[in-house]
């Protein structure tokens, strides 16, 4: 055993010890023991991260005599590229995240004896979820034999390395993997904090798991978004989203953690959702586990295109039943995920069947007197919960599905529940404004104006009927988080003005993204010889879509003996363009470039596709090109709408939550044994909420606003 993998052992027993020594401090309350599990929390972090640095330089050496490194480098490799190949694999990119939850436990070890406000259960349960978290990860680190050797026949056929795929040879690709394994890691105090929460009943939880959950959405966005940029400019299939099961699943944990921040939010601020809060903190975990069974076990998908494992079998059954019993990382993860999700409903019932049940409310006497910010909460973590879940329900429904059909079906049903989510937005930053009965209202009217007139585009054959039934809600949700943005100044004050624009921020942030995505995916522009984009076109010819020509003027092609990162390329193809709008020349000489290489099995294979986008302000026109011959090429060519809006959006949401989360502040809520004790160094809030007590002074508050609203439009009016 080299000293690569006694660390990985060593860190293994560290957690183990950490675990073991926090666990038994809380039955005998010794503080020798907590800061013993302190020192091996300390060494756990400290040996991954010697384990990781090692890797990274087993890379920059480079050392072949790894597999790992041998399979994901090669010497001709950049050094940015490189340090890329450390996380270009599934075992390097399980240990980065293994190192980020590390790196989660180490800051809250040193940040615990600051929170007095937190009891010593609260802590302790806490640091036990968490060690033992990495404790499991590290098992599976340990049996996927991370620093095997590299067989002699490979090291003999490429002495050199392997390589990395061209594809992977990208700026995305060298910041991806850290900031969604970054997002994923942070979801770990979520689930940790949770659970201490459901066992120890310290309602002061939140003030550790809002931060790091907020901080996993920003990780979780940008990770997304940075995926959808790679596949758009880089893989050159025409599109930036495809609801591939991979796709899809990392899709799961940020729903799950959106509808968490807004239960939390709440939580912290009225004491309600003190089951479901910490409810969802754990399944966004549990969606983060799913995400990485679903990359692994890809094979289990038909539609998959992307994941790191493979499997066969005629059902997806036998496909699943092959990987869990060949790869018993796979397996780890499976049986993790299952567990979470088994303690996750356990200790929901358990609090359920414990806890003290609310005084009953009198039923409101008209459906608008249902809107409030409760209950607009309410609904809309229902739909991102329900979201969730149909997506969930869509990707075992489609197992066996061809990946055209798989994107169809996403694409219609999760249509039906963005507009959902966008009437509900309308209505949640428009009803103080506009009071509850217009308010509802307005909901009403939107639900209705929606399905009029997708029935109406698809009936006369206008336009694409999702466009039609989604826009208004759209249009609307865009206006009014614009609204509530240009209104959020608050004179004197940077932080308050900051902290009241945030929440719009990230409004207007994903009714852009949404808005765009659906026009994007649904009103695209082909030539009209071929409704897919893609026309043979002979030399010297032209193929016009919308307002754009574009004529192929050169072919070239000619043969290459070289290597890029350890990829081999043969045959260089290359077509020059010329674009054209309304006749007016807009670009002339671009070069596409496609290569191609000679496989294992001696075909000459695309290596890599070169894709070229010109963009204008609504719109992007999308090129890329396939040798045929001397004289002719098949080109795709196409026009996508909104694509600048989508990026804008996706931008717009992440600055508004890292706003959020740098101008939060922190406000504990009384600890119980201050209470008891009468000591009010801790200031309780006026809107802390006693279990058992309604929700009067809210529905007070907003009969106030009612009131105060009519007195105003009466003063207006008269």
């Amino acid at each position: 055993m080299g000293i690569d993998s006694a660390l990985i052992v060593i860190g293994t027993l560290t957690a183990f010890g950490a675990m073991a020594a926090r666990t038994l401090s809380l039955r005998s309350n010794d503080r020798n023991l907590v800061n013993a599990s302190v020192l091996l929390s300390v060494l756990t972090f400290a040996s991954i991260t010697v384990v990781l640095l090692l890797l990274v330089y087993h890379f920059m050496s480079p050392d072949f005599s790894y597999y790992y490194v041998w399979s994901n480098s090669s010497s001709d490799l950049g050094t940015l590229y490189k340090l890329s190949g450390v996380w270009a694999g599934a075992e390097g990119s399980f240990l980065l995240w293994i190192w980020f939850m590390a790196l989660v436990l180490v800051v809250e070890v040193f940040i615990e004896p600051r929170r007095k406000y937190l009891g010593s259960n609260f802590h302790g349960i806490f640091q036990i979820v968490l060690t033992g978290v990495i404790l499991i990860f590290m098992l599976i680190l340990s049996d996927m034999n991370l620093f095997r050797g590299t067989d002699g026949w490979y090291l003999s056929h490429y002495p050199d390395g392997y390589g990395m795929k061209l594809v992977l040879q990208t700026p995305e690709m060298v910041i991806h993997p850290p900031v969604v394994f970054a997002g994923y890691a942070f979801c770990v105090a979520a689930l940790a904090a949770a659970v201490a929460y459901f066992l120890s009943e310290d309602r002061n939880w939140f003030t550790v798991a809002m931060p790091w959950a907020r901080l996993s959405w920003i990780f979780l966005t940008l990770g997304i978004g940075i995926g959808a940029i790679w596949a758009y400019y880089v893989l050159g299939w025409g599109g930036y989203w495809s609801w591939d099961p991979v796709e899809t699943s990392s899709l799961l944990p940020w729903l799950l953690v959106t509808a968490f921040l807004h239960t939390i939010v709440r939580h912290s601020r009225k004491g309600e959702y003190d089951i479901f809060a910490p409810l969802l903190g754990m399944l966004s975990f549990v969606a983060v586990i799913f995400a990485t069974f679903a990359t692994r076990a890809g094979g289990i998908w038909t539609s998959s295109v992307h994941a790191f494992g493979s499997s066969v079998g005629a059902s997806a059954g036998a496909r699943l039943g092959y990987i869990l019993e060949h790869d018993s990382a796979v397996l780890g993860i499976f049986s993790l995920m299952l567990a979470l999700l088994a303690l996750s409903m356990f200790l929901a019932y358990r609090k359920y069947s414990l806890s003290v049940r609310p005084v009953g409310e009198p039923e409101p006497e008209k459906l608008s007197e249902y809107v409030s910010d409760r209950n607009n909460t309410l609904l809309t973590v229902f739909l991102f919960v329900a979201t969730s879940a149909i997506m969930l329900l869509l990707l075992f429904k489609n197992v066996s599905t061809s990946q055209s059909a798989n994107y169809v079906e996403f694409n219609q049903k999760m249509s039906l529940f963005f507009v959902a989510i966008m009437v509900t937005m309308s209505v949640c930053l428009l009803w103080k404004s506009l009071g509850k009965e217009r308010a509802f209202w307005l909901g009403i009217v939107l639900i209705a104006v929606s399905a009029g007139l997708g029935i109406v585009a698809v009936a006369g054959n206008l336009t694409n009927g999702l466009v039609a039934f989604s826009l208004p809600s759209y249009v609307v949700a865009v206006g009014a988080s614009i609204v509530k943005l240009a209104k959020s100044r608050v004179i004197g004050s940077m932080r308050k003005t900051l902290q009241a624009a945030s929440p719009h921020l990230i409004h207007l942030g994903v009714a852009l993204v949404l808005m765009s995505f659906v026009v994007s995916s649904n009103l695209q522009s082909f030539p009209s010889e071929n409704q897919q984009g893609s026309v043979l076109v002979d030399l010297g010819h032209e193929v016009t879509v919308g307002d754009y020509t574009v004529r192929l003027t050169a072919l070239d092609s000619r043969t290459e003996a070289k290597t890029i990162g350890g990829v081999s390329i043969d045959r260089v193809m290359e077509g020059t363009v010329d674009i054209l709008r309304h006749g007016k020349q807009l670009r002339s000489g671009i070069v596409l470039t496609d290569l191609y290489g000679f496989g294992i099995d001696g075909q000459l294979d695309v290596v890599d596709v070169d894709v070229y986008i010109y963009k204008a302000v609504l719109n992007d026109l999308y090129l890329h090109f396939q040798w045929r011959n001397n004289s002719s090429a098949y080109i795709q060519v196409k026009v996508i709408p909104l694509m600048n809006t989508l990026w804008a959006g996706l931008g717009l949401l992440t600055v508004g939550l890292a706003i959020r989360t740098i101008v939060w502040k922190q406000e504990p809520k009384a600890t119980l044994s201050a209470e008891k004790s009468g000591d009010r160094s801790v200031p309780r809030r006026p809107d802390d909420k006693e279990p058992g007590i309604s929700a009067k002074s809210e529905r007070d508050y907003e009969a106030l606003v009612e009131e105060e609203l009519r007195k105003f439009k009466q003063k207006k009016s008269g």
